[in-house]
């Protein structure tokens, strides 16, 4: 299951290097690149988009994802609100993956399902400032979200708390999340393929990069 919030303007935190509308156009390029990702991963039964956004619903059918609405509560709600819809057909299990992952690949996808133990389990790949970028968890309902700021350790305590089967990932492409400039720059120093790097790598965002001082900041999911 795959939130996006809208494209429009995402991003805020990158305006000091991005337009509103290259933020857009980023947004776009990174949720291309995990759609296309989840396609080609193994394991998945399928691929489900929550979101209001209309550009975001076009390239989920696009590439075969089903659409649930996004339900009104911010982001915690939409999603509980999406996996009960899951459970609705039958679903014992789901991921949650986030669209900002310009790195995401299938075969991190395959791993991370692969080594879910099954059960009353938990699997994560935490994000690099504690946040939660990646997560398996089964049965749909065995813990509430908590997404938001150190969300991993909220996430992890939870299933601990319910005696799920906890399994903690590293998967490089799955753990760079873009939020800041800081998060390009990492981005830009790995000189990976796909919609995102192509989008960069065709405006003068690494100039713009080299001129814009460095922060510590991190991400919040």
């Amino acid at each position: 299951m795959l939130p996006v919030k809208r494209l429009t303007g995402a991003k805020q935190r990158l305006s000091p290097v991005l337009s509103e509308g290259e933020r857009t156009e980023l947004a776009r390029a990174m949720l291309l690149d995990v759609l296309l990702a989840l396609r080609h991963a193994w394991g998945l039964a399928g691929v489900a988009v929550v979101t209001e956004d209309k550009e975001a619903r076009v390239l989920a059918r696009e590439h075969g994802a089903a659409l649930i609405r996004e339900a009104e509560g911010g982001l915690n709600a939409a999603l509980t609100a999406g996996l009960s819809t899951l459970g609705t057909y039958g679903a014992s299990g789901a991921l949650i993956i986030h669209g900002d992952l310009p790195l995401a690949a299938a075969g991190e996808i395959t791993a991370l399902i692969a080594a879910h133990p099954g059960g009353k389990a938990a699997t994560f790949v935490p994000a690099r400032d504690g946040g939660t970028n990646a997560m398996l968890l089964s049965p749909i309902d065995a813990m509430p979200l908590s997404y938001g700021e150190g969300s991993f350790e909220k996430h992890r305590s939870a299933a601990l708390e319910r005696d799920m089967a906890v399994t903690l990932l590293a998967l490089p492409g799955l753990e760079l999340d873009i939020d800041t400039p800081d998060d390009l720059r990492r981005l830009l120093a790995r000189g990976a393929c796909g919609h995102t790097m192509d989008y960069l790598l065709a405006t003068d965002v690494a100039t713009r990069l080299q001129q814009s001082p460095a922060t510590s900041l991190g991400t919040e999911q």
